[in-house]
Parts: C-alpha cells; sequence; structure tokens
C-alpha cells in the first residue's frame, strides 16, 4: 500500500455509518437526490481516501444545494463534513517525541 493511500477497510466503521444515516436522514426530508448523492460516493470501490475525498465532495454539493432550504439537513451533512475531515487529519501529538 503506497504512503497516503488508505484501503476502503481502514475507513473507520462509525464514518460509514454516520454517511449511511445522514443519507437515510435526507431521504426521510424529501432530499431523495443528494441522499443518493452520498450513496454514490460511499459504493466508490477505491481506496479509502479517494473515498473520503468523495464523500467530502459529496457533503460539499448537498450542502450548497440545501442549505437555504432545509437548515437541520445542512447541519447533520456539515457534521458528516467535519467528522470526514477530523479522521484525515494528522493527530497532533503523532509528530511529537
Amino acid at each position: 500500500m503506497a504512503k497516503g493511500k488508505l484501503e476502503m477497510n481502514e475507513i473507520p466503521d462509525n464514518t460509514i455509518k454516520a454517511a449511511e444515516k445522514v443519507a437515510d436522514a435526507l431521504d426521510q426530508r424529501g432530499h431523495p437526490e443528494h441522499a443518493g448523492t452520498l450513496r454514490a460516493a460511499l459504493r466508490r470501490g477505491h481506496s479509502g481516501s479517494l473515498v473520503r475525498a468523495a464523500l467530502r465532495e459529496a457533503c460539499q454539493v448537498v450542502l450548497t444545494a440545501i442549505e437555504a432550504i432545509d437548515p437541520v439537513s445542512a447541519t447533520m451533512v456539515e457534521e458528516l463534513r467535519l467528522e470526514l475531515d477530523a479522521w484525515a487529519a494528522p493527530h497532533p501529538a503523532a509528530g511529537r517525541r
């Protein structure tokens, strides 16, 4: 495996479950096309880092489309995007000796 690349199975289960939960909530709140955008990102068979990037991009697309019309859904999507960013960020203690 190349340095910096994560395999799909290295994505934390809670992140995948959170994305699925947001997609389900979007469906329930009347945004099936945006739910499909998130689910399509989850179906990609690429490395974990590419799936993370696809999910983050999908979150941005969904946010742009619904933030003015459905603040509740926008908040859920933003929280998922923040979780994706936190998961991928280097931990401050990792570089210390």
